[in-house]
């Protein structure tokens, strides 16, 4: 069956109410695509305040025992909607492609005939091998022994672009540690989708203008329905480069379009004493 056929499948199962026979565990393997929505609130260089959302999309290959899952991942993309034109990050594909993350785990329990989602926190250290993931400090200079040039581009840490007002622009070299764990259901055989607790860490190891050295300041969105994910299990393509073009329809998510007049968007930040909003 096409992707998107079983996608569809998936979409008209969502829409019917379902349940899972008592004792029965069902079976999860295959390969699934996933996007993780991380809401934030951050204040940018001469933006201000602003609703930042990162959609991380991936591939999921999942193998299970009982009810247990094993999931592998395979980063594709992370789209970076800054809440302003003012701002754009972009991360790289050598970035993402780079990232080599262990095994995560979660498990499937029965409750009101319901099948639940459950992973507990899973921790990912990026751009340094620390001894203590969990706890240990992020590197602050780059010529911590502890700093990894994991993205092969020959700058510490991994290489994140940066660009201001569309005049200043360059590059930065973070570490990145985030944690998250997730609360879902089953909500068909090929559909799993619930809500993330989630949090994140950045430093600034260097950058290509002094400008963007300031680490950035930020913290989830206090609203915690808006914190997703989604897992579809699909067959066909399992590229980066099919789910790099397909991944919004396919998940019915689209970035959110910020006013197309930056000096329209300053006017509204100064006439709210600094606060940024994006309408």
């Amino acid at each position: 069956m096409k992707p998107f056929h079983r996608a569809a499948l998936g979409a008209l199962l969502w829409l019917i109410p379902f349940s899972i026979c008592l004792g029965a565990t069902p079976d999860l393997e295959g390969t699934w695509a996933m996007v993780q929505v991380y809401p934030q609130i951050a204040i940018l260089p001469f933006a201000g305040e602003v609703e930042r959302t990162s959609h991380v999309v991936q591939w999921v290959d999942i193998t299970q025992d009982g009810e247990t899952l094993i999931m592998q991942d395979r980063y594709c993309l992370t789209a970076i909607d800054d809440g302003t034109l003012l701002v754009k990050t972009v991360i790289p594909d050598a970035f993402m492609s780079s990232l080599q993350p262990t095994v995560r785990v979660a498990t499937l329990a029965e409750s009101d005939s319901e099948i639940l989602f459950i992973q507990d926190v899973y921790t990912e250290v990026r751009g340094a091998m620390l001894t203590n993931p969990q706890d240990d400090a992020l590197p602050t200079d780059p010529d911590d022994p502890r700093v990894v040039d994991q993205d092969k581009d020959g700058y510490p840490g991994l290489t994140v672009s940066v660009s201001i007002l569309g005049i200043i622009e360059g590059a930065t070299y973070v570490v990145q540690r985030v944690r998250y764990a997730l609360s879902g259901k089953l909500i068909s055989p090929d559909r799993i989708e619930g809500t993330m607790e989630w949090s994140d860490e950045q430093t600034v190891l260097d950058a290509t203008n002094a400008l963007l050295k300031a680490d950035t300041i930020g913290y989830p969105d206090p609203d915690p329905t808006r914190h997703l994910f989604i897992m579809l299990r699909l067959d066909g393509p399992t590229t980066c480069e099919w789910l790099g073009e397909h991944w919004r329809g396919l998940f019915g998510l689209e970035l959110r379009q910020a006013s197309s007049c930056p000096v329209q968007q300053i006017l509204l930040a100064q006439a709210r004493g600094g606060r940024h909003v994006v309408f």
